[in-house]
């Protein structure tokens, strides 16, 4: 059991420096182990099936499973379920640097949101301080316990210490949203795209103990942290917000399940505590799994006739090129605009760019035959409308969320009032 920041206890589960491979590894070794699982791989889902678009007053929709994009064929199967759980992660995707893995496109929340559920505490996200600065690798996350153990943030143009601008008690060891904003903030000032991290003081034997895995992986990429300053940036880390969810995963919507970084469960308030993930992934995966096998024995109400997908089976190879080149344009402005530091000009000018680029997009969506690019795309656009309206909303700084126009916290029984307003589900 591990203790990191912010902790009172070791409560974390570890194996190493690699305790997330870990899990994964004993979780895909048991469902690989059970013949009444199927696992399909290369299949993206679509959209929630809704028994009826329109419930009675007092009643929830019913979800009756999804369509889901055989990515290799291009088919898309209509699956039907007695419940659907939505695992799906986060949205690091959205933002051009993220520790996040490519498939992170906030597809389970668009999804769900579309559907009706509600969704809360979409502009709180956090972002660590410290991911390898590298075109040719992306998603490298620099860990904390560097600066744990000693390590330095630098400028690059005169190899300066610049934290005890930000932070002069702390300076290095302060928390990861005022690292970030520090970070970010030197990098505008700067003709550079990132600061150093130095480690370089700390023996060779020493790194080789603390850091076995980042010495070799970094000396592999011929960076040697024993003689080397690590170019970083910071990146979109975790969304602390997601699909409204209970204590058992149960959404908005009857039959319809989310956990992990998908849900927004309240666990993380709005800035998550160091490996807290594993608090969502085991704990609220235990609850959701037991919860929904009452509706293993409840069949789905027959009667209401369930039409398969109507894909329109063309292609425009020109403009699906055209329309993907939205990612990189999309990835910046939210960077720029809606990421570590905001402002309520800033995001408002966002929020027009997002809906012009959403217009064609869904226009492309409905006219053509779907591909998972384009799936992902819609998803992320969603998304970032979402964050966007959420951090327009509140005018306060708060966790993972901060305002340049304003930066100090509302008091807590105004913030009490304003939370309920800032649901993009309302």
């Amino acid at each position: 059991m591990g203790q990191e920041g912010g902790h009172s206890q070791r409560r974390i589960y570890t194996r190493g420096d690699r305790t997330g491979a870990a899990v994964m590894t004993v979780l895909m070794e048991a469902v690989r182990r059970r013949p009444q699982v199927a696992i399909l791989e290369y299949h993206t889902a679509v959209n929630l099936i809704l028994l009826e678009q329109k419930p009675r007053p007092g009643q929830k929709s019913v979800v009756a499973g999804a369509y889901v994009l055989e990515e290799k064929s291009g088919n898309i199967h209509t699956f039907l379920a007695n419940a659907v759980i939505l695992a799906t992660g986060g949205a690091g995707k959205i933002y051009r640097y993220t520790s996040n893995p490519d498939v992170a496109t906030g597809d389970g929340i668009a999804m769900a949101y579309r559907a009706g559920a509600r969704v809360s505490n979409m502009e709180f996200y956090q972002f660590h301080p410290t991911l390898l600065y590298s075109p040719a690798h992306n998603n490298i996350l620099i860990s904390e316990a560097w600066r744990g153990e000693g390590a330095y943030l630098r400028l690059v143009e005169n190899k300066q210490r610049f934290m005890h601008h930000y932070a002069p008690k702390q300076l290095e060891l302060a928390t990861r949203d005022v690292v970030a904003r520090a970070i970010f903030t030197e990098i505008e000032r700067s003709a550079y795209n990132y600061v150093y991290l130095d480690i370089t003081h700390r023996p060779k034997k020493f790194l080789q103990q603390h850091f076995p895995d980042s010495y070799r992986y970094l000396l592999e990429l011929g960076l040697d942290i024993s003689k080397d300053m690590i170019p970083v940036v910071p990146g979109a880390h975790y969304l602390c917000g997601g699909i409204l969810a209970d204590r058992d995963g149960a959404t908005d919507l009857t039959r319809l399940y989310a956990i992990g970084e998908v849900a927004c469960t309240g666990l993380h308030g709005a800035n998550r505590l160091a490996s807290n993930s594993l608090l969502e992934g085991v704990v609220m995966a235990r609850h959701a799994a037991s919860s929904s096998l009452y509706w293993l024995t409840e069949p789905i109400p027959t009667g209401i006739p369930i039409h398969p997908w109507n894909s329109q089976g063309v292609i425009d190879l020109r403009r699906a090129s055209q329309i993907n080149a939205h990612w990189r344009g999309l990835r910046g402005e939210m960077t720029s605009y809606a990421g570590i530091v905001r402002t309520d000009a800033g995001l408002k000018d966002l929020l027009r760019l997002i809906r012009v680029r959403r217009d064609m997009i869904e226009e492309y969506y409905w006219r053509y035959s779907i591909t998972r690019d384009l799936i992902e795309l819609r998803n992320i656009l969603l998304l970032a409308e979402l964050i966007v309206r959420s951090a327009l909303q509140r005018c306060e700084s708060r966790g993972g969320h901060y305002r340049e126009d304003y930066p100090h916290k509302e008091s807590a029984i105004n913030n009490s009032v304003f939370r309920d307003k800032v649901r993009c589900g309302m």
